[in-house]
């Protein structure tokens, strides 16, 4: 990303992730980091500034352009922009993948099972049946279906907002595992999340935002929850 800019949420980001790195997004509430992924997703526009996906300069005008791009988002805020709460629980994991399962219409149901079997076990989603409403769930095991739904399309770039939101102490033990193995297979990972323990525990490097900017970047013994903090309210590292 190349002197990415929208309005007030940020300004002049530049920033770079490889395959199989782990990268956190930290700061505090109002940094803007999420509004810089939902542009980065296609979700809102941004004003001036550039993508460069797998060298070459792009435009990402719709997450549905996002999604046949590689990218996937796992949003914040899992009751409010993650479940859908009218369907069931294979329908929430597998929506994301069904125009790359559907042929003159249809969709390969059978295709999604098989694929969700294989989901459950990798995921651990602890459940009774597929077709149970997502709502029958607990929370770490509905944000594990919501993880699948973004798995199944196979991303090269996997952008996850507050990832362990709102679950259990062992749901989030899972969730690092499970992220942690997908970097290890050359998936990018971008974690945004404001808690700078999650952050050191996950990730290759931090950057930090601060009113819509990259205040600093942090890796190695240098990403301390000190440093972070610093960072995120404006200051400077020695």
């Amino acid at each position: 990303v190349e002197n990415l800019s929208y309005q007030n949420f940020f300004q002049n980001i530049n920033f770079s992730i490889r395959a199989g790195e782990i990268v956190g997004i930290t700061g505090l509430l109002g940094d803007g980091r999420s509004e810089l992924f939902q542009a980065i997703f296609g979700a809102i526009p941004y004003d001036s500034g550039k993508i460069i996906f797998k060298g070459k300069e792009t435009t990402v005008p719709s997450p549905g352009h996002a999604l046949r791009m590689g990218i996937g988002y796992l949003p914040n805020n899992r009751k409010e922009n993650g479940i859908i709460k009218d369907m069931n629980i294979i329908e929430n994991a597998s929506i994301a993948s069904w125009p790359a399962y559907s042929k003159w219409g249809r969709i390969d149901r059978k295709a999604h099972e098989d694929q969700f079997e294989q989901q459950k076990k990798t995921l651990k989603i602890k459940m009774m049946n597929n077709k149970d409403n997502i709502n029958s769930l607990s929370g770490g095991n509905q944000q594990k279906v919501i993880l699948a739904r973004w798995l199944s399309i196979n991303p090269k770039v996997l952008i996850l907002d507050n990832p362990t939101q709102g679950v259990d102490v062992g749901a989030k033990e899972d969730i690092y595992d499970i992220i942690m193995k997908l970097a290890e297979e050359g998936i990018a990972v971008i974690v945004l999340s404001g808690e700078a323990q999650e952050i050191i525990r996950l990730c290759d490097r931090a950057i930090v935002m601060y009113h819509g900017y990259i205040q600093g970047e942090v890796a190695g013994d240098e990403m301390t929850e000190e440093n972070i903090m610093v960072l995120a309210t404006g200051g400077q590292l020695n």
